[in-house]
């Protein structure tokens, strides 16, 4: 049975991850967080400190999400691709709120993204695959990761209005940029 306290804390941040989504941090409004949760804004304080601790938790759910979205060990950049776009197709509102975590908190936000409760974060699976000598180094891997991010978030707002093969020619794109990363085997 969960506590009062968890349940509150559960619905203050999905109000908040509403809002952060729809306005950023320096858009989102602390009294309409607490309005839509039906909790008061003191509660939101005691818990999250300000709103920045509050955007951060936010943030940092985004982040497990997209840990737990690519958390196997993937054998190469088609796979993490796939599962990085998936995952921005699936989960909207979590990707919104990243895309707004890296306007408005650039220098912090990819050590935030790899700050997933798993354990494995995007940055630190792509850099294992850079390790595996199976991406290139040319660039280090949070440079690879805001690409690719950037990449599959750059279409997202019209998927609404698009069907499945608009879907399916965006992956096709987003993996067609991702193979000019891969590095190639070499020959025995």
């Amino acid at each position: 049975m969960t506590s009062p306290s968890v349940r509150t804390r559960k619905v203050i941040l999905d109000a908040a991850r509403e809002e952060f989504a729809a306005h950023g941090l320096a858009g989102g409004r602390v009294e309409r967080i607490a309005k839509a949760a039906g909790a008061n804004v003191q509660r939101i304080y005691a818990y999250y400190s300000d709103k920045q601790g509050l955007f951060d938790a936010v943030v940092l759910d985004a982040a497990a999400s997209l840990a737990e979205a690519i958390r196997t060990e993937h054998r190469d950049i088609d796979s993490l691709a796939n599962a990085i776009f998936d995952f921005v197709v699936n989960d909207p509102a979590n990707t919104r709120t990243m895309t707004w975590a890296r306007l408005e908190r650039e220098d912090e936000f990819f050590q935030l993204m790899d700050t997933g409760q798993s354990g494995v974060g995007a940055v630190s699976e792509l850099a294992r695959l850079q390790d595996a000598g199976l991406v290139t180094t040319d660039w280090d891997a949070v440079t690879i990761l805001e690409a690719l991010i950037a990449l599959c978030e750059q279409w997202h707002p019209n998927t609404r209005e698009n069907g499945r093969s608009d879907i399916d020619r965006h992956r096709a794109l987003v993996l067609r940029f991702v193979r000019t990363l891969a590095v190639e085997p070499a020959a025995s």
